[in-house]
């Protein structure tokens, strides 16, 4: 388990808290904190969900929260849902680098920096709604998305929380001197070509190293992935199973500076 730090803020709220990252279960929401007595938990850090639907109304008088749910589609009841909202959130994620030039292996820090605002209702956006009441999700803003090694700052000119885009920008920006050594630039992590979140979905084929490696679009991914039972793991883990990826394609390709 990771202990991460970060500064939240909200209308109540300014201060120093620690997330709790269980990254080697991705599959059940392994990023949490608690705040105010009150516990949220989600999949990725921009999606944060009440952990216990029976506090809603204590943590509605201490945060923001988006109540939406309790709609029905054909025969299927939706149940609510409760997410954390109007808040801004930065956090500082470790990840290993190696410096090509003596492979010496060292310590990198991900700086991510976001608010979520009221949503302009001049943009568009989904619909979501609370029982048949149309509600508003809020909108993202993204300040910073920045690698920090040996003192050099590479930042991401996404403008998103995306980790596939801000890594791969990352990556090209500082290949001529270091690659991440993470699941991101690992020879058997992949994307489904189904479509993927913002983070903490990456499939690992380490336990089918030699079907992987047969691997270079999309029909092959089919062909020799598609009912492996793969495990999930984030773009910043870290196993001892880790592989440069240098040796095949796979679904999403090679990442730059890394090849």
């Amino acid at each position: 388990m990771q202990i991460l730090k970060a500064h939240y803020k909200d209308r109540f709220h300014d201060t120093i808290i620690d997330i709790f990252n269980t990254e080697e279960d991705s599959r059940t929401d392994p990023i949490s904190f608690i705040l105010d007595g009150v516990k949220f938990q989600g999949s990725s850090f921009n999606c944060f969900m009440l952990a216990d639907d029976t506090k809603y109304d204590e943590a509605k008088e201490k945060f923001y929260i988006l109540k939406a749910g309790g709609f029905s589609i054909g025969n299927t009841k939706i149940p609510y849902w409760y997410e954390l909202q109007r808040y801004a959130l930065d956090i500082e994620i470790p990840v290993k680098v190696v410096r090509k030039r003596d492979n010496c292996e060292i310590q990198g820090i991900i700086h991510i920096s976001f608010e979520y605002k009221e949503h302009d209702m001049e943009k568009c956006q989904a619909r979501t709604y609370c029982d048949n009441v149309q509600v508003y999700h809020d909108d993202e803003n993204v300040y910073d998305f920045t690698l920090h090694v040996d003192g050099v700052k590479y930042s991401s000119t996404k403008k998103t929380l995306d980790f596939e885009s801000n890594l791969y920008d990352i990556c090209q920006q500082m290949a001529q001197d270091y690659y991440m050594k993470c699941c991101f630039t690992c020879q058997y992590s992949d994307y489904s070509p189904y479509g993927n979140d913002d983070y903490g979905c990456m499939l690992c084929y380490c336990r089918f190293k030699e079907e992987y490696l047969k691997v270079n679009n999309k029909g092959d991914y089919f062909k020799y992935l598609e009912d492996k039972d793969c495990d999930v793991r984030q773009e910043t883990y870290l196993c001892k199973e880790y592989d440069l990826r240098n040796r095949c394609l796979g679904y999403r390709g090679f990442v730059y500076g890394v090849n």
